[in-house]
């Protein structure tokens, strides 16, 4: 992470040095801007539970499909109070229908009725609670995709509301990058466009899929997204190189 708010920095000093020229002025005499790659999905796993983990199947770099345990929580305590908050709905539910019954034959008055209806309806209440909570005692994989970084380990009780491990998407990925904002004058979503994976020594085209709804009026950037039109295979998030655009494909 600090890796890629390094380059970003780098970025944005590049590219407002050369907010003033044209495309072909900016990527001439070695002068580049640079796209960074990224995983359309990608989401920090947490939990305000303070259970042990029970299980967590995968390792960093692994993959799981959309579906998939991520991780999984010993909620034995969990489990005892929602059967207890469900013992506790049958036996107010109970008293409610008999106090309706008796309240037919006028032996017991509304205040009666009501009450205990009142009782059944905070049992109820109790009870999606408890359920509510254990739904979060196994977390699964919203989409296709790979461990980025694991925080977690089995048996150790995590904190509230700290992250356990990053995911990202399979296969979907864009292009990151910021560009001189004058050169909205040409450039358009569609507009193609290359970038030269340093990692991986490969070029792949690209094309702009959407443009920020603001310009930063400090460094006259705006942040431009695109798509890769070519084969992905052995691109990863992270992964970043120069970009090369045509303003004859602005449309």
């Amino acid at each position: 992470m600090q890796r890629l708010n390094v380059k970003r920095l780098v970025l944005v000093a590049l590219v407002t040095t050369l907010a003033g020229s044209g495309p072909l002025q900016a990527q001439q005499h070695g002068e580049t801007l640079r796209g960074i790659v990224k995983a359309v999905n990608e989401a920090m796993i947490g939990t305000d539970l303070i259970f042990p983990i029970a299980s967590l199947p995968f390792s960093e770099g692994q993959h799981f499909a959309k579906g998939d345990i991520l991780v999984a929580f010993n909620c034995a305590d969990l489990e005892a109070q929602v059967k207890s908050a469900e013992a506790m709905l049958r036996a107010e539910t109970i008293t409610h229908e008999n106090n309706a019954r008796l309240a037919r034959s006028k032996a017991v008055g509304t205040f009666e009725v009501a009450l205990s209806k009142a009782k059944t309806d905070q049992a109820s209440a109790e009870l999606e609670a408890f359920r509510s909570k254990m739904s979060r005692c196994v977390i699964r994989a919203p989409y296709d995709g790979r461990i980025a970084f694991m925080r977690a380990h089995e048996h150790e009780i995590p904190e509230p509301n700290q992250p356990l491990m990053q995911i990202v998407s399979e296969g979907d990925l864009e292009i990151e990058t910021l560009l001189p904002s004058s050169w909205l004058k040409w450039l358009k979503p569609g507009a193609r466009f290359a970038i030269n994976i340093d990692e991986t020594g490969e070029k792949k085209e690209a094309e702009v899929s959407r443009i920020a709804a603001i310009v930063d009026p400090v460094s006259q950037t705006v942040k431009v997204t695109g798509r890769f039109t070519s084969d992905t295979t052995h691109i990863l998030p992270g992964m970043s190189g120069p970009t090369e655009f045509n303003p004859a494909s602005g449309g």
